[in-house]
């Protein structure tokens, strides 16, 4: 807010004062200095000189309203309903109050679209400790240009290592795995999942685990399968990836499909990629979408059983109801405001945990900036704005106003 002059605040709050304690004559007496204050004459002191004038019985009260008027004053509501008690017995008070709604002006400046993020979770991922980062980055095929494509590349890799066995490792570490493949051993789909999703966090691809559960997951033996989940820029979308089958699920356009939207299904979709598996394969290993904990948060229905086989207890660092908020759109950006009415700027953020700026798609071309001054010439403006990532950038998302 501006400085004011201290002459002009002392006169202020001197009138405000007159106005709340009823002191009519007194706040009459300042009129001639308060029409020299413009910017809350009409607005505010006129009015309440209107009122003023007319708790002394003086004339010139319904003039002072229509003074008030004729320079903009559309708030008969600052005055808690006494303009229309005192002045709504008037003839000329229906047309003033009309003239009142009509004085309220359209805003200059009007967001008319903007980005907005929703609520999220805490994003965990899961990734290899970073002194081990550049050994395993080491034994990894060269990335893509694209992120489906190297994730699809990183898949076929992942599910060529070995042969399926069930043995497991003690510490959650791709290049223990890999070692200890390259040692003769073989794993299950815990060290899939382990191997695929840290390695598509070292080429800056957002991933984590799910651990997938039939729905008797409580009772006997085999009701888990563990796997990779990956948002991938290029699709704008979550994917699940299946690092022991070597593949992945498609709706019937071939879309690839994430946890949520497998869950959603009654009928197993297509199972596809550089892996084989059959449709009765498919079928059982869709039976798995039951129940999914995902890196840092568990979610169901109404009710969950905690033990898992009969032999321990899920472990999860928060159990939730609705697992839509674990699957945010890291395409997504947060809009904020600042700046100047004469130089108003929006200001961008994103949740992408691999983004490296912020793109804003102008008219004129194309800038790299988080922040933007809006251009104020008259008329209809529009720009998209979208997360840089290491793969290109995100989906765009629109930003547009209005300039009166």
């Amino acid at each position: 807010m501006p400085d004011v002059p201290r002459q002009l605040a002392e006169l202020r709050l001197r009138a405000e004062q007159c106005l709340r304690d009823d002191r009519h004559q007194e706040l009459l007496e300042l009129v001639p200095s308060l029409r020299t204050d413009i910017e809350w004459w009409s607005h505010l002191w006129a009015p309440g000189a209107a009122l003023a004038a007319h708790h002394v019985g003086s004339s010139v009260a319904w003039q002072l309203l229509e003074e008030a008027v004729a320079g903009g004053f559309s708030q008969p509501e600052l005055f808690d309903g006494e303009l229309e008690k005192v002045f709504g017995a008037e003839a000329g008070w229906p047309s003033l109050e009309r003239r009142m709604l009509g004085n309220v002006p359209l805003p200059r400046l009007q967001l008319t679209d903007w980005p907005e993020a929703e609520p999220m979770l805490p994003l965990e991922l899961y990734t290899i400790a970073p002194d081990r980062l550049d050994g395993l980055l080491q034994r990894l095929p060269v990335p893509s240009e694209s992120a489906w494509a190297t994730a699809v590349q990183l898949l076929e890799w992942v599910h060529n290592s070995w042969r399926h066995a069930n043995d497991h490792v003690d510490e959650p570490d791709a290049l223990t795995v890999l070692e200890r493949v390259d040692a003769g051993e073989r794993f299950a789909c815990v060290e899939y999942s382990i191997v695929l999703s840290q390695a598509l966090n070292a080429v800056r691809i957002p991933a984590r685990r799910v651990d997938l559960r039939q729905s008797s997951h409580h009772a006997g033996v085999g009701r888990g399968h563990v796997v990779s989940e990956a948002w991938i820029d290029d699709l704008d979308r979550w994917v699940v990836l299946d690092g022991q089958n070597g593949s992945y699920w498609v709706d019937d356009s071939g879309t690839p499909l994430g946890v949520r939207e497998l869950q959603a299904l009654d009928t197993a979709p297509r199972f596809v990629g550089p892996g084989s598996v059959s449709p009765g394969q498919a079928a059982a290993w869709f039976t798995y979408f039951a129940s999914a904990t995902t890196t840092g948060v568990t979610w169901t229905g109404e009710t969950f059983a905690p033990v898992f086989q009969g032999s321990r207890v899920i472990e999860t660092p928060r159990l939730v109801r609705d697992g839509e908020p674990a699957y945010p759109r890291l395409s997504a950006l947060a809009t904020g405001l600042g700046g100047t009415v004469e130089r108003p700027v929006v200001r961008f953020q994103h949740c992408h945990p691999y983004g490296v700026g912020i793109r804003l798609h102008l008219a004129s071309g194309t800038v790299d900036a988080a922040e933007w001054a809006l251009d104020l010439t008259p008329g209809a403006h529009e720009l998209a704005v979208a997360v840089v990532t290491p793969y290109g950038e995100t989906a765009p998302q629109r930003f547009a106003y209005l300039v009166r």
